[in-house]
């Protein structure tokens, strides 16, 4: 499952063709070449990726005194304190008796590095090393020169924030004085962040910047990088907009406006006009904030999954991602289409050949069985890349009922194991219909065979559901980076429903793209609104039996308007809070002619 992708042959996890070793264990991968690679970097943290030194010579002395391939001037520093070393195929760090030692933190966080006297700890890439007191980050080659293509940014590399440019969220509490005027504020950034360039192919410049205190991720372009890297607890907005001037030679107040807005949103900038604290509102505030947040994101998931999930890949998951796993793939999903179109003459549907009422539980229950694997298999395949699994369980969207599991991890993965993890849950399915559709065909039973075609067809409709491209399931996450256009849906709404009248009363011809656009939005809308009425009628047939036949109208219509406008909270909120800006707009429009009124008389 993956073109530029194999597995480490160590660690099981996929490594990249375009790089030498594994970025996971540092395993030197099979049949590459290390001099056709450039050297591993050491740099500093927050250093924005310039490199301390190339680890070019074999040992590679780190020290205080000058005959040190790298010199590092610091009191906690020896003389002779360590040395990079290659054996087997991976990077060490060796201590050489130094009085401070060394650490190595390969991503545990720094509290969990062993301390290490006299002994080696194995190199991983981003692994930051202490060197007594002095932090460096260690990179893996990046500029690889593969089928007459170099790679000239660094790719993958993380950026660690330096503790002056941070503020805690006792300081956001004790600050009281956001000022008002929105070129005065001092926006500052909040501890607890990670900046990671992704991999690209095409030498674009793709960021990820994810909150490490609640898992939320932001996707950035190069622009809004540089906002944030301009985030210094000392430039206020005003400078924010003259640097960007200087840079980019555009006056982009609203840019920098919307760019600090999503840092915000995610809780990693304090100091902007208007923002408070959740510790500064008062109880109930707080209460209905919570209730508001809960019905909006309506889930019951378990969290603290990745341990368990972690296990399973490394005793059986990493086999599905094998090249005998995907040429299975490849030949039970076709085979199955065609059994099933033979079988469709042989069985009907929703008849179980008189199986009875022990025929529908047993497809009810490997239907669900399915549907546990479908979201197993996107687990594994973000396990595969090396990403955390943070949480799964069960959400409502639309109104409707779905199992997921949190892949929002792979926000630091590059594009195309995006792709991957998101066709994987449905490639499964389809997997697992073809072969209940071929035994149904070579079946000599009809009651098995008749369970085995329900099954499949069920299975069969679950994978065309999620191929949908118009909703926010597997097809559109897929189609979205395939694209390269990690908003498609929402631009293409908004382009449909303002921007393509807003051009047409101008008389501007849309492009080829916004036409796109704009067929794709209003497939979305109308999507949109049949999934909803979809589920209306879903859950007035469920909670309408019930209800008329415990209570006596018209209370019984109450509760079910009541229990529908519960579960459609998200979709009708929206529309609320849209009318209600609407509204107030006016009536600010209305105020504002009344106070002219008077001065034009």
């Amino acid at each position: 499952m993956g073109g530029r992708t194999l597995l480490c042959h160590s660690c099981r996890y996929q490594v990249r063709k375009d790089f030498p070793y594994c970025l996971r264990c540092g395993t030197q991968r099979k049949k590459a070449h290390v001099d056709q690679f450039d050297a591993p970097q050491l740099r500093q943290p927050g250093s924005g990726g310039a490199s301390v030194a190339a680890v070019s010579r074999e040992p590679f002395t780190i020290g205080r005194s000058s005959g040190n391939d790298l010199k590092l001037d610091h009191p906690s520093v020896s003389r002779e304190h360590a040395r990079i070393v290659r054996e087997s195929g991976s990077y060490y760090l060796e201590d050489l008796g130094s009085l401070n030692g060394i650490r190595v933190d390969n991503g545990l966080g720094p509290q969990d590095a062993e301390r290490i006297r006299g002994g080696k700890a194995r190199l991983h890439d981003g692994s930051v090393v202490f060197v007594g007191d002095v932090a460096l980050i260690f990179e893996q080659p990046r500029t690889a020169a593969i089928g007459s293509k170099t790679m000239v940014r660094p790719a993958g590399m993380t950026m660690l924030a330096p503790a002056s440019e941070l503020v805690s969220p006792a300081d956001v509490i004790a600050d009281e004085h956001t000022p008002a005027e929105p070129l005065s504020a001092t926006p500052r950034k909040r501890s607890g962040w990670a900046l990671k360039q992704i991999p690209d192919d095409r030498g674009r410049l793709e960021w990820a910047l994810r909150n490490t205190r609640t898992g939320a991720y932001l996707s950035l372009d190069e622009r809004q990088v540089f906002v944030w890297n301009q985030i210094d607890g000392r430039a206020t907005t005003r400078d924010l907009l003259f640097a960007y001037l200087e840079e980019y030679g555009e006056l982009a107040l609203p840019r920098i406006e919307q760019a600090l807005k999503m840092f915000a949103s995610v809780d990693l900038v304090a100091g902007l006009p208007g923002q408070r604290s959740t510790e500064q509102l008062s109880f109930w505030r707080r209460v209905s904030r919570a209730t508001l947040n809960a019905l909006l994101r309506m889930e019951i998931s378990v969290k603290g999954l990745d341990g368990l999930i972690e296990r399973g890949y490394r005793r059986f998951g990493w086999w599905f991602f094998t090249r005998p796993a995907i040429v299975l793939l490849a030949l039970v999903v076709p085979a199955g289409l065609v059994a099933f179109w033979f079988d469709r003459d042989k069985y009907k549907l929703l008849d179980t050949e008189g199986a009875g009422p022990w025929g529908g539980a047993i497809v009810l229950v490997v239907f669900f069985t399915a549907c546990t694997l479908h979201e197993m298999a996107h687990a594994m395949a973000v396990k595969s890349y090396g990403r955390r699994v943070n949480r799964g369980g069960f959400m409502m969207m639309m109104g409707m009922p779905f199992a997921f599991v949190d892949t929002s991890d792979m926000w630091l993965g590059s594009r195309w194991s995006r792709v991957v993890v998101a066709l994987s849950g449905p490639l499964v399915t389809a997997e697992i219909a073809g072969g209940l559709a071929v035994a149904a065909y070579y079946t000599h039973s009809a009651i098995a065979g008749a369970i085995l075609f329900q099954i499949a067809f069920a299975l069969y409709l679950n994978t065309l559901y999620n191929f949908n491209p118009l909703m926010p399931l597997d097809g559109y996450m897929a189609l979205s980076d395939a694209m390269r256009f990690p908003r498609l849906r929402e631009e293409s709404r908004a382009y449909f429903t303002r921007g393509l009248w807003r051009d047409l009363r101008r008389r501007k011809l849309p492009t080829l793209k916004q036409w796109g656009m704009t067929l794709y939005g209003l497939c979305a809308i109308l999507g949109t609104y049949g999934f909803i009425a979809l589920g209306i009628l879903a859950w007035n047939g469920r909670i309408g039996k019930f209800v008329h036949k415990s209570v006596p109208d018209p209370w019984a219509h109450m509760i079910i308007v009541a229990g529908i406008g519960i579960v459609l909270f998200p979709v009708w909120y929206g529309y609320f809070k849209a009318l209600t800006r609407l509204l107030r707009r006016l009536g600010d429009k209305r105020q504002r002619r009344v106070r002219q009124a008077p001065a034009k008389a």
